[in-house]
């Protein structure tokens, strides 16, 4: 894999290189600010102007008009418990099935919603959080808890009469420590949002840095350039790689001692050239235009349909569940499926800059220093949207369950648009920073093109813009894949 980046750095490297460590791969992000009193390199907001290639100061940012958020809901209690949506008619919704101990969950609110953690297994409220413009994170202390408004905190909920108050000197060490990390937290989150321009402290401090290369997205249209040996296939080879077993570790393994791909009878040879273009710089995201052929987003939909589709679900991965925010149907497509589909796995690696190993199974020489033999990404989910269904603004990432610093998350989605869409099927990200528009950026379905946005920023917090979704299908149909990355690992 060859890569070249428009007015950065160039690279080339005759083999794959190991990537799966934050490294000089890059030149350091010039938006990494050193925190005064802390050993910790926040992600400073770039000044807007800098996005169009102007003197800083010289461009107005323009406001949203879509006002959804994160909400980020932390139970500070030593027991298990389930978080609620509180309608105006004060009926409750499930939000989270359960948030462990001293640990987080969450979902994509608006100011003026409520929200109430209550006991396991009963509807018995503990306390009520109101969610307020430029507030994402609330928490439940009852070791300290705020039972009225008198110098009220919007980001601590409310405890209802009766809740119980807490003694921390009751606690384990354990339950001491957790909890002390939270009220860090709960301390650190205002210095951090004033030091980098507005930025809510979505992740746990401390944090690692993303482990996983991350393209620069300097100004609108920047270009990456990528000279991949995974070239295309421009005949489906059919018959040629029937096979009834899955795909063993050594067959999707890439063999850098051939001069050809597996099955280049079907393929174009040589190399395939990619060029990514920044369409957004916050949230960082960008488009790959022909990532597929035609041929394989026919063998990709041909594949799917011999599988079962099911409803889609809404929540952090495992933990989903039906909602009316998210209409369509999907299903999963495993690396292991076939020959061309394992190719396209190994493509989306080299795009992301990644060893292939990290999504696969691995032998125990391959990034040994990993704790887990574990493929580092999910499988590839395919989702079908007919006329009139969608998927709200939402977030792809989970909270932090504990505060370990390298806590694992969805850190990247390489998403692919498997048809043209005759009306709509747009992903949109409602809350793009630019200097033209209150609206949202919109990305075209278009048969074979990729898309890549990160989910964490470079100094590791979660990235509370990359809200986005997807638009109502008016007339026609929508095929279209996600493939997430975690970082550092998947658990």
């Amino acid at each position: 894999i060859h890569w070249h980046s428009e007015d950065t750095f160039v690279r080339k490297n005759k083999d794959l290189p190991a990537v799966s460590s934050h490294d000089n791969m890059d030149e350091k992000d010039p938006m990494l600010k050193t925190m005064p009193g802390l050993d910790f390199e926040a992600y400073v907001r770039a000044d807007i102007a800098t996005f169009y290639g102007k003197v800083p100061g010289t461009v107005e940012e323009m406001t949203p008009t879509f006002s959804g958020q994160a909400g980020k809901f932390v139970n500070m209690s030593p027991e298990p418990l389930a978080l609620f949506w509180k309608a105006n008619d004060g009926s409750l919704s499930p939000i989270s099935a359960t948030i462990p101990a001293f640990a987080s969950g969450g979902t994509a609110t608006f100011p003026g919603h409520k929200f109430v953690f209550v006991k396991l297994g009963s509807e018995e409220p503990l306390a009520t959080c109101s969610v307020v413009r430029n507030v994402s994170v609330y928490y439940y202390d009852p070791y300290s808890s705020q039972k009225d408004d008198s110098a009220f905190d919007p980001a601590r909920c409310v405890s209802e009469p009766g809740s119980p108050s807490l003694d921390l000197a009751h606690e384990s060490a354990e339950s001491k420590q957790k909890y002390r990390a939270h009220k860090f937290n709960f301390a650190f989150a205002p210095l951090y949002k004033n030091f980098t321009g507005g930025s809510e402290w979505l992740s746990m401090y401390p944090r690692n840095k993303p482990r996983h290369p991350m393209w620069r997205a300097d100004h609108f249209g920047q270009t990456h350039h990528i000279e991949t040996r995974e070239t295309q296939f421009h005949t489906d080879p059919g018959a040629a790689m029937t096979r009834k077993r899955k795909l063993s570790m050594g067959e999707m393994r890439r063999n850098h001692e051939r001069d050809n791909m597996e099955l280049a009878e079907f393929r174009h040879p040589g190399v395939l050239n990619l060029t990514l273009r920044a369409v957004s710089c916050a949230p960082r995201a960008f488009e790959i235009k022909n990532f597929l052929s035609d041929v394989e987003v026919d063998h990709i939909l041909n594949h799917v349909k011999s599988l079962d589709m099911a409803r889609s679900t809404t929540g952090e991965a495992g933990r989903g569940h039906v909602h009316t925010t998210r209409t369509s149907q999907n299903t999963w497509v495993p690396r292991h499926s076939d020959l061309l589909l394992n190719s396209i796995y190994r493509r989306a690696a080299d795009a992301l800059r990644m060893d292939e190993s990290l999504f696969r199974t691995r032998n125990a020489d391959e990034f040994p220093e990993l704790p887990t033999r574990s493929s580092l990404n999910e499988d590839m989910q395919i989702v079908h949207y007919k006329v009139g269904q969608e998927y709200t603004a939402h977030h792809d990432f989970g909270y932090p369950r504990g505060n370990h610093p390298d806590s694992p998350s969805r850190s990247i989605n390489l998403c692919m648009y498997l048809n043209d869409v005759e009306e709509g099927g747009e992903t949109a990200f409602p809350r793009w920073r630019n200097a033209e528009t209150g609206e949202a950026i919109k990305v075209k379905p278009e048969k074979g093109k990729a898309m890549i946005f990160y989910m964490v920023n470079p100094d590791g917090n979660l990235d509370d813009l990359t809200q986005h979704a997807a638009m109502p299908v008016i007339s026609g149909e929508k095929y279209f894949l996600n493939l997430w990355i975690h970082d550092p690992i998947r658990m």
